[in-house]
């Protein structure tokens, strides 16, 4: 679904309406040992790296995230890019007030 506002182009899931909204899971949601797993079939089949991600929640342990890049390293993921933790809502940004 796509809709135009402006000059920006809103892209969403496909189809997503009431009755398909619980099909799709919020990343931080999905279970990165699984991620991480998945990361390292397609590993197999790229030659260099790949961009993998992981995001954690705020009840993530760092032995936790340890252990994730502990089972990227057995699955041989060449690299984690980003570990993208859920955002705490600030109220105001001192440099964005600008």
């Amino acid at each position: 679904m796509e809709e135009k506002k402006g000059s920006m182009i809103i892209r969403v899931a496909p189809d997503l309406d009431n009755q398909t909204f619980w099909l799709y899971k919020n990343a931080h949601h999905i279970d990165q040992n699984w991620i991480v797993k998945a990361a390292g079939v397609r590993q197999r089949h790229i030659d260099q790296a790949q961009s993998v991600n992981l995001y954690i929640t705020n009840s993530f342990t760092f032995r936790k995230l340890l252990n994730l890049y502990i089972e990227a390293w057995k699955h041989h993921v060449k690299t984690i890019y980003y570990v993208r933790s859920q955002a705490l809502e600030v109220e105001e940004c001192e440099s964005c007030s600008a």
